[in-house]
């Protein structure tokens, strides 16, 4: 695709930005330029359905028209996505990409009221979801829905044209918004990241030059499982426009079957594997591995949450003579930095070092840069930092400061560039990939009539990483608190893994002069009273 894979400095919004000197302007030329060079070459698996690179290219032509003619899309509206796994997912997508829309992908375990709250945010002109999640959209109310939706299972309507019609594609700027994703404010208000064509775009090649790095035996048999959620930036921005880029075959997962999944890798003889340590946690506990001929992998990617060194050990130990890399970064920059195979082991605490069109510093908190081995708040710039969160300018302006991003990760870089991260200075829980914002279960939790006061922090979990664990006084006289209860009452306000896991009943917790609750302090008692 691109042999020169060399570095220059841009100005984007008055700030110099990192980017590949040779790169495509926007998705869908680099889905043309995929076609062109894989054409016939299976790209989409899901089941009995298969389409190869060429095939795909119509499906997407053909839904693209009927969505412009049908429902007006034009450039830059936003476009409503609330699907499972699926082809059909990956052809939506990619037509709202061909027109020049922009796609707000929807976190599918989102309660209604999460969904409401999200759809409101984002002014969508067309909602589209398929069938399985009709009765969510109608847990939103029919006033705060679009005019505009659609519902688009496996069977396409015939409105729809056989054949892939011509038409004029808009002209798409780098800097345009391609797609939006959703996380969690630390006010509990869900925000959405606005990524550019110039952030998918920087993903896909960086994968290219680093594929240099720990290549395939065959990189023309190169197969992946796509299993983590489309809703995420490991699989929508890493792994899918990742695969468009390199050719990679896709083979579709709506939901993780650890047995199915280990299978599908010996008969398809899938090569690279890519997830949360969660994920690689479950397969070699939760099935019999040790049945399965696994000698085709040759690549494990891993991300989303940091691996245990124990659980690298054993991953090591069942894929041998595979290359792994760790790939660190967050939704409003993807991948900040990687540590390749041949340091996994030697330094399993960092989280690699900065990765192409990624520039990091740490800082202290009067934003000037710490030394060497100081710790301080990971800042970054380049080609992989988005523009933003949608419609949240005090938020915007508070993340992203002088053409930097602002990630809220303590950490520190050594003499060698290695970076290591010590803390969340956001209180962020990470549970298996998913991220919670404590502020926001509080804030529900505050709701229910047995509850004084409440915390809400993350516990050691060695399956998920963290576990979400409140610590509640509750009203006096207001008979037994059960954690079963605040499991019941959390289920329609939020999504299942926001739900408290641990139920600790405190007398009081642990305030600072200011009265704000000293939450690493209240983790230590918590730890010490077990």
């Amino acid at each position: 695709m691109i042999e020169d894979y060399s570095i220059e400095t841009v100005i984007v919004e008055g700030n110099p930005v990192q980017s590949f000197r040779h790169r495509f302007k926007s998705l869908p030329v680099l889905f043309s330029k995929s076609v062109e060079t894989y054409g016939d070459k299976p790209f989409l698996i899901e089941e009995d359905k298969r389409l190869t690179f060429r095939e795909t290219q119509n499906q997407v032509f053909r839904l693209a028209e009927f969505l412009k003619s049908a429902y007006g899309l034009q450039k830059g509206m936003p476009v409503g996505l609330l699907m499972e796994n699926s082809i059909n997912f990956i052809l939506t997508f990619l037509a709202i990409q061909e027109l020049g829309a922009t796609a707000v992908v929807f976190n599918h375990h989102l309660t209604g009221s999460e969904l409401e709250r999200q759809i409101e945010i984002s002014g969508l002109e067309l909602l589209i979801f398929s069938p399985a999640f009709s009765a969510k959209v109608q847990e939103v109310p029919p006033q705060k829905l679009p005019q505009k939706q659609l519902c688009l299972g496996p069977e396409w309507p015939p409105e729809i044209s056989a054949e892939a019609k011509f038409y004029v594609p808009p002209e798409i700027e780098e800097d345009d918004l391609a797609l939006i994703l959703f996380t969690s404010g630390t006010t509990g208000l869900p925000k959405g990241t606005m990524i550019t064509h110039r952030n998918m775009i920087t993903s896909a090649c960086k994968q290219g030059y680093y594929s240099l790095e720990v290549p395939l035996k065959n990189p023309e048999h190169s197969r992946t499982l796509l299993v983590a959620p489309l809703f995420h930036v490991l699989a929508l921005q890493e792994q899918l426009v990742g695969a468009i880029y390199s050719g990679t075959t896709i083979y579709m997962m709506s939901v993780l079957r650890p047995d199915l999944f280990l299978e599908l890798i010996v008969k398809e003889k899938i090569n690279i594997l890519t997830g949360t340590p969660t994920l690689f946690w479950l397969l070699l506990h939760k099935t019999p591995i040790e049945k399965y001929d696994l000698s085709c992998v040759e690549l494990v990617k891993y991300g989303g949450a940091p691996m245990p060194p124990d659980l690298l050990k054993e991953m090591k130990d069942v894929f041998k003579e595979v290359q792994f890399v760790n790939g660190y970064g967050l939704t409003e920059a993807s991948v900040i930095t990687l540590l390749l195979d041949k340091f996994c082991e030697e330094r399993p605490t960092s989280v690699g070092r900065p990765a192409l069109c990624s520039e990091v510093r740490f800082v202290d908190p009067s934003g000037r840069e710490v030394p060497l081995n100081g710790i301080g708040e990971l800042t970054v710039r380049g080609g992989l930092v988005t523009k933003g969160y949608y419609n949240l300018e005090s938020e915007t302006r508070a993340a992203y400061r002088n053409g930097w991003f602002f990630t809220g990760d303590l950490g520190f870089q050594d003499e060698e560039g290695f970076v290591y991260l010590v803390g969340r200075s956001k209180e962020m829980i990470n549970r298996g990939g998913e991220k919670v914002y404590p502020v926001e279960v509080e804030n529900v939790l505050h709701l229910h009539s047995k509850i004084l006061d409440v915390s809400v922090v993350g516990l050691p979990d060695p399956v998920m990483g963290e576990c979400v664990t409140c610590a509640v006084i509750p009203r006096p006289d207001s008979g037994e608190i059960l954690l079963s209860e605040i499991q019941e009452f959390c289920k329609d306000q939020l999504a299942y893994y926001k739900i408290p896991q641990k139920l600790f009943l405190v007398q009081d917790l642990p305030k600072n002069p200011g009265g704000k609750v000293m939450k690493k302090k209240l983790v230590e008692q918590i730890l010490t009273s077990l």
